[in-house]
């Protein structure tokens, strides 16, 4: 996280490291990098994000796509929701690392607020760092991350859907869920999933309060 704070911070300022007098090089990544450089350095675009992460597997990706719908930041849902279904899917298959299409990767955020979370969360992520190490690796490994994968897949998209209070409990889900993937830590894993059935619980009494206030308001117009 502090890497990819870093990377922000000097993106913010224009490129440029104030620490280090040698020109900036641009980051690997070929033409996504060209999309996450351009002019308009108040967003920050998925292009730069997974440029910033590296060679990361899902987790870190997943992770730091989930914090912002956690603290939450407004009208970032479905922005971030849509790729970590994507992500999720590609988790199913078996797919060794993230892949996002040209198009997804434009997407852009506003970089002080999407940073300014991130950083919020940091004091919270390294408390649960020092709880995180390699336990239960049935729940963490390779066989495990496809059934993981359908697991995002849903929460990812109860998260993109625009339901009052119902995007942080998903998004705590998949948190827990990146975290127990980075460490191979099945306890974490374990945790996102309960965390991703009371999600999904608490969002089917919320759209099953608004239809019976719905159909009750219906009645009402028409009676």
């Amino acid at each position: 996280m502090d890497d990819f704070l870093t990377r922000g911070d000097v993106a913010e300022s224009g490129g440029c490291d104030p620490d280090d007098p040698s020109p900036a090089s641009p980051p690997p990544g070929g033409d996504r990098s060209k999309i996450s450089l351009g002019e308009d350095r108040s967003k920050i675009s998925l292009a730069e994000i997974m440029d910033a992460l590296g060679d990361r597997a899902f987790g870190a990706l997943l992770l730091i796509l989930s914090i912002p719908n956690v603290l939450p930041v407004p009208g970032l849902s479905t922005a971030t929701g849509v790729p970590m279904i994507l992500l999720g899917a590609q988790m199913a298959a078996g797919r060794h690392g993230p892949w996002l299409p040209r198009r997804m990767l434009a997407a852009s955020f506003d970089r002080k607020a999407f940073l300014g979370v991130i950083r919020r969360a940091k004091p919270w992520a390294e408390r649960v760092e020092r709880h995180l190490r390699p336990r239960l690796p049935a729940m963490a490994g390779p066989t495990a991350e496809r059934l993981l994968g359908l697991a995002v897949v849903v929460l990812a998209v109860i998260l993109s859907l625009p339901i009052v209070f119902g995007n942080q409990p998903p998004a705590l889900a998949i948190a827990l869920i990146a975290l127990g993937l980075m460490e191979s830590d099945g306890v974490f894993v374990s945790a996102g999933l309960v965390a991703g059935l009371l999600a999904i619980v608490i969002v089917a009494a919320v759209l099953l309060g608004l239809g019976q206030a719905a159909v009750a308001v219906a009645q009402q117009l028409i009676g």
